[in-house]
Formats: structure tokens, C-alpha cells, sequence
């Protein structure tokens, strides 16, 4: 039997875990029960091998999925993560926002006690670009199946999509009001025209859509890092509301390692430099803090082991965050899951 690892090598996390071990632990005691109830939590893990990486990666995806909540990948390579809001937009161009409003709407039919069937529910490939109504949910469709008013069935329902969204004190103003417009676009009433659902999906997922087309949406701001953490945090929560069991980001870090840039001609992605990485834990720290007012999210951060110990571009480079995670009382013998920072351990992984 391979004996664990020695205390030099694990300076802050600990005996390893594996793989496999620890994503069952999230899914039981996180996914399936605290995260489901509406809590919120970020987990630093600390993956030394580009296999074990991948296989953690996929093991969350899954088991996101498996349990019911919108996953989504943000990679430091390709999305610059210094920006609190270029994380938004990864995040939101990975949201079939058709489909939750779809599902949102289906729910304020029951609510005015004009149920939909199942066969409405139309779901999208995420980050597409919406298809118009669905024949089905438009409030002439509905009101020929019931043989009632269209215009009356149309007061009812918007009502409550109004009660349901502009009522949510717990949700931002402008997420709210971009919603309901979503909403209102598939019920075909002639409101929300195809130009104005497009630009609000534009301005949601960071396009340059001009501020007039979002004026009759009454939003006369871009998003930006001063308010994408509250856009983040009014989907976590909405989503709930709409059939999923919230918002799991795995968040992979590892690019903040490269500290010189390769030759132009092996260049991909996106490099950080020293004041970036610091920005980058800038946003990770803001998350940690703000968790008591978050809901229904969880996300799982990757690093690698020299971010760990690195005093240049590493967490000690950043004490805000690294006091964060860091535990100061632990068992050299045994790692504890519910920390904030855990290792994963490779040796523990029979990798092909």
C-alpha cells in the first residue's frame, strides 16, 4: 500500500483525497442536500496532474447535471477571470435562457390555473440564440384550448410573471426586468418583438448591443464589475424557481501559473500578469465573502500545487484569499472535506 504523502509537500491542504472520494463527498453532503437547500459554498481544489484535472473536471459535470443544476466551465485560459463580469458572460453564454423562460412561463400558467401540457417544455442547445414562441405557450394558443379571452388570459398571466419576478426583492433590478422581457417574448402577445428578446440575451451574455434597443426594457445600463456579482447572484437564485436545483461554476485557475508568456506563434488564450493574478484572487475572495448572502450555488475552483506555494503569483502573493483557505489547525495524517482547500491526492487515482 503507497504511504501518503509527506507534510513538505502538502503545505496547506493536507493529506490527499482522492478523486472519485471527493466528488461523491460533494454530491452527497453538497449537490444533493446543502446547495439544494438554497446554501451556497466555494471549494479550492488543488489538482496536481492535467489527467486527474480532466477527470475531476468531467466528475463535476456529471454529477452537476446528474443532480439537476445548471453547469458551467470558466476557464482562466480562455476567459479573462481578473473581470468579475467576463465571468458573468461565460457564465451566462452557457444558459439556455429559452428554456427557463419557457419554464417560468409554464409556471404562471398553472398559477392562473391554465396549465400548459408537458409537450410545451422546449429545450436549446446553451449560448444558441432563442427560436421564437412556442406555438404552444402563446396566449392564443392557450386561450383557443381553453376557449377563454385572449386578453384576459394575457392580464393573468403577466400578472403573474410580475408577482413572480419584479416581486423577488432578493433578485437584482435589471435581472428581473430582463427576465420578465424573456418571459413576455414567449407568450407571442406582440410586447416583446424578436429584436427586443435578441437584445436582451445580447446584453446578458456581454455582446456591444446598443442601449436603445434595451430602452423599452427599461435597462439603461451595461453590465460591468459593478454589478455582474449581483447578476451572478440573482441567477443562482432564480434558478431555483424555474425547475433546476441551482448554479455549480467550475472555475480552473491553472492559467495563472504560466508566469512568462510562450512565443507569439504558441500563444492561445488569455496571460495573466502579476497585478492580474491578484485581481483574479480578487474575485475568487469576493465569492468566499459573499456566500452568506448567495443561494442555491457551488463553486469549485482548480488550482495547481506551485499557486499554492508560489510567494510571486501564488496564494501567499494574496494573503486576503490564502487566509481564506488556508487551515491553520489540521491533521497531517487525515484531510478534512469541508475545508475550503483540499488536495487531490493522484496517488489515490488508478488513471489509464
Amino acid at each position: 500500500m503507497a504511504t501518503r504523502p509527506s507534510e513538505g509537500e502538502l503545505p496547506i491542504g493536507g493529506a490527499g483525497l482522492g478523486v472519485d472520494e471527493y466528488l461523491e463527498f460533494l454530491r452527497k453532503e453538497y449537490l444533493a442536500d446543502y446547495i439544494r437547500r438554497g446554501g451556497a459554498s466555494v471549494k479550492v481544489a488543488v489538482v496536481g496532474d492535467d489527467r486527474v484535472a480532466k477527470r475531476f473536471h468531467a466528475g463535476l459535470t456529471a454529477a452537476a447535471t446528474a443532480e439537476g443544476y445548471l453547469f458551467a466551465a470558466v476557464d482562466a485560459a480562455s476567459v479573462r477571470v481578473h473581470l468579475v463580469d467576463q465571468v458573468f458572460f461565460a457564465v451566462a453564454r452557457q444558459v439556455d435562457w429559452h428554456a427557463l423562460a419557457v419554464r417560468a412561463v409554464r409556471a404562471a400558467y398553472d398559477q392562473a390555473a391554465f396549465p400548459v401540457p408537458d409537450a410545451a417544455v422546449l429545450g436549446g442547445a446553451p449560448g444558441r440564440t432563442a427560436p421564437g414562441p412556442s406555438e404552444v405557450l402563446t396566449v392564443a394558443s392557450v386561450a383557443a384550448s381553453y376557449d377563454v379571452n385572449p386578453r384576459e388570459l394575457y392580464r393573468s398571466v403577466r400578472r403573474q410573471l410580475e408577482q413572480a419576478l419584479l416581486g423577488d426583492a432578493g433578485l437584482a433590478s435589471h435581472f428581473r426586468l430582463a427576465m420578465l422581457r424573456l418571459c413576455q417574448a414567449e407568450l407571442g402577445a406582440g410586447d416583446v418583438d424578436v429584436a427586443e428578446r435578441d437584445a436582451v440575451l445580447g446584453w446578458l451574455q456581454g455582446e456591444r448591443v446598443p442601449l436603445q434597443a434595451l430602452r423599452s426594457a427599461l435597462i439603461y445600463g451595461r453590465i460591468g464589475r459593478h454589478n455582474a456579482g449581483a447578476l451572478l447572484a440573482s441567477l443562482s437564485r432564480w434558478l431555483p424557481t424555474v425547475g433546476a436545483a441551482g448554479l455549480v461554476i467550475g472555475l480552473d485557475l491553472t492559467r495563472l501559473a504560466v508566469g512568462r508568456r510562450p512565443p507569439v506563434e504558441e500563444r492561445h488564450g488569455v496571460y495573466y500578469s502579476k497585478a492580474t493574478v491578484l485581481d483574479a484572487y480578487e474575485v475568487v475572495r469576493q465569492l468566499i465573502d459573499a456566500t452568506d448572502s448567495l443561494s442555491s450555488v457551488l463553486v469549485a475552483v482548480v488550482v495547481p500545487p506551485e499557486l499554492v506555494t508560489d510567494e510571486v503569483r501564488g496564494l501567499p502573493a494574496y494573503s486576503a484569499l490564502q487566509l481564506r483557505v488556508a487551515d491553520e489547525v489540521r491533521d497531517r495524517r487525515r484531510t478534512n472535506p469541508y475545508a475550503a482547500l483540499v488536495r487531490l491526492d493522484v496517488r489515490l487515482e488508478a488513471i489509464p
